[in-house]
């Protein structure tokens, strides 16, 4: 018993010698803690701040891709080409974008025996609404392209006058948005009157009005 009071007198002198160290000791460790504790928590607050960072990359990629496809889209609209005058079947065409006239001429059936092959520019490159129109060899003028905007090219292709009371139904059609059903108007007509008086007459045809009269005159004559 005796030794045990001795054994427990000593541990209270060695704490009681040392107490400062013991308690360095602890405020260390409890300071190892604390730092633990933030590290911790600075961690997670970094994670949880990179999560809207990242789905905003994410959308952004999504938005940029969702762009390129509507790009791509709107590009490979596809064309609607007329095509008249000495192709096999005239009518209109529809193509994909990036088409030249020897694409919408194959799509027609390609040349007749007789048409101007020579002053048809086949490596032109097409726009919505063009108008593509083949004279015969030896016709006045050459072949002509009109692109979505009206304005006609080839070499004499604005000089051309289509007499309405000669005309066959080929170069009737060779009128600026002329086609089949309008041209055969134009010969009922011509054949149940005897003909036109003069250029102006054509109003008096079914879907010729004053705007298309205005629009064709310049290519009319009698």
């Amino acid at each position: 018993m005796n030794k045990i009071l001795d054994f427990s007198t000593q541990i209270k002198e060695i704490i009681d010698e040392h107490a400062y160290k013991i308690l360095i000791g602890l405020l260390l460790i409890a300071f190892s803690l604390g730092l633990v504790i933030i590290l911790i928590m600075n961690q997670n607050s970094n994670d949880a701040n990179n999560i809207p960072t990242d789905y905003s990359e994410q959308s952004s990629v999504v938005a940029s891709s969702s762009s390129s496809e509507s790009q791509s889209s709107t590009s490979g609209k596809d064309l609607y080409i007329d095509v008249k005058g000495e192709v096999k079947h005239p009518g209109v065409y529809q193509i994909p974008s990036n088409s030249r006239v020897t694409d919408v001429i194959k799509e027609a059936g390609g040349f007749k025996t007789d048409a101007d092959e020579q002053n048809v520019n086949l490596a032109k490159v097409l726009n919505d609404q063009d108008v593509v129109v083949v004279n015969k060899k030896g016709a006045a003028g050459s072949s002509s392209f009109a692109n979505s905007n009206n304005t006609t090219t080839g070499s004499s292709a604005n000089n051309v006058k289509v007499n309405l009371n000669t005309a066959d139904l080929n170069e009737l059609q060779k009128l600026d948005r002329v086609g089949e059903k309008k041209a055969q108007k134009i010969i009922d007509y011509r054949n149940q009157h005897n003909g036109f008086h003069s250029i102006d007459e054509i109003k008096q045809v079914s879907g010729f009005g004053d705007k298309t009269f205005e629009r064709l005159k310049d290519s009319l004559e009698v």
